[in-house]
């Protein structure tokens, strides 16, 4: 999801780029609007998104598969998901947007990989909070002369604690 929002993005700032002075102005303080999912807009927020979209064909598509590709999470199966995943990269190939194409091939690609979450339901969350509790160590050690050592503080956040070792004075549970 973190690529599709970055290709909403660049797909936002060429309609920018491209657009009328009145164009411009209908997109100026959009992004956050196409980014955010549609249950958690404010009722003058999805005006405002609804006016854009009917607005701007491009964007209007993106945005629907958008929610497409979310929905493709709620999947249980994994049969069911690689179903899914190929219906919505056949739809977003007949948009004939090029920044879309290219992001259904790469999905395509992965696909086996994607389509595991349906089965086992993991993400690399804690592995990415791994790597973030060991920088904060290594920025708060302002470099290590013994690795070893580290290596033990390392393992030592790694341990469910009701204190955090970095910040004492927060609880965890």
């Amino acid at each position: 999801m973190q690529n599709y929002s970055l290709l909403i993005r660049k797909e936002r700032n060429k309609a920018f780029r491209k657009g009328t002075h009145d164009e411009k102005k209908m997109l100026k303080g959009t992004l956050f609007l196409l980014l955010k999912n549609a249950p958690k807009l404010s009722d003058k927020q999805s005006d405002r998104l609804d006016d854009l979209l009917e607005s701007n064909k491009t964007l209007c598509t993106i945005y629907m598969l958008k929610e497409q590709l979310q929905a493709l999470w709620d999947e249980r199966n994994f049969d069911l998901m690689i179903a899914a995943l190929d219906a919505w990269c056949q739809l977003a190939k007949k948009t004939r947007i090029l920044s879309l194409i290219n992001f259904a091939d790469a999905l395509w690609e992965r696909r086996v990989g994607i389509c595991n979450y349906a089965k086992y339901k993991l993400t690399n969350a804690r592995v990415e909070a791994g790597n973030v509790s060991i920088g904060l160590l290594r920025r708060r050690a302002r470099g290590v002369r013994d690795t070893d050592y580290f290596k033990l503080k390392i393992r030592q956040t790694s341990i469910l604690e009701t204190h955090s070792t970095i910040y004492p004075e927060i609880k965890l549970i």
